[in-house]
């Protein structure tokens, strides 16, 4: 029973967190110039916040190692997962470590994410948003 509970907690953490009501406008995200803009993977180091998805928290940073660290927190769910990342042909592909033993939620897997200026736009069936990257805090002095 806890996991049928716990893929049904999944299913509806990547299908169903719909942005807005039907028939109300998704906030844009704040978009940079084009795919072009990427010139390298090292362009894609940083932190990203997910936006246009609500009642939902998440966030993933892709690091120069080539790990990634994500989490997901939506309803009474919190997940936190790492893995592998990779980019090539104006696509960042997530390769999810498996969930630690006793996780409430099913093994994710691969996901792969368009690239739209500094933002990365999961697949339909996570729910919609985009992960926008965060600008670096400035230096204190």
């Amino acid at each position: 029973m806890t996991g049928l509970l716990a893929s049904s907690l999944m299913i509806s953490m990547l299908a169903v967190t719909a942005p807005q009501a039907k028939g109300e406008a998704a906030e844009p995200a704040e978009t940079a110039p084009s795919i072009e803009s990427v010139g390298s993977r090292e362009d894609l180091l940083g932190r990203y916040n997910l936006r246009g998805v609500m009642e939902t928290a998440s966030g993933l940073e892709l690091s120069q190692d080539g790990s990634f660290r994500w989490y997901l927190m939506v309803g009474s769910l919190d997940a936190f997962s790492g893995g592998r990342w990779d980019y090539s042909n104006g696509q960042v592909t997530l390769v999810f470590d498996p969930p630690a033993e006793g996780a409430r939620y099913d093994p994710i897997g691969t996901v792969v994410m368009q690239i739209d200026g500094d933002n990365l736009l999961p697949p339909e069936k996570m729910g919609g948003g985009a992960y926008v990257k965060l600008k670096p805090r400035p230096e204190s002095k």
